[in-house]
């Protein structure tokens, strides 16, 4: 049996999601990162960023870890 495929724009895409109850919604990313259909960024991608900022922004090494310990607790 053959699949109807329906192509939307990313503004359509948008307004059908808004409408959905914010659990649902949830459930939706959370099938999305089960299937991989997003990947989680590099390590070394996200470094190199975060060393930048570091730099450009001049942060103490005091600020950085605590930014790190909020991260982390946002699991």
């Amino acid at each position: 049996m053959k699949r109807a495929v329906l192509e939307i724009d990313s503004f359509q895409l948008l307004s059908a999601l808004e409408q959905l109850p914010p659990t649902d919604l949830k459930k939706l990313i959370d099938i999305l990162f089960l299937k991989r259909l997003f990947k989680k960024p590099e390590f070394e991608e996200v470094a190199a960023k975060t060393r930048g900022i570091v730099k450009k922004r001049k942060l103490s090494p005091k600020v950085v870890q605590e930014a790190i310990e909020w991260a982390r607790k946002q699991k």
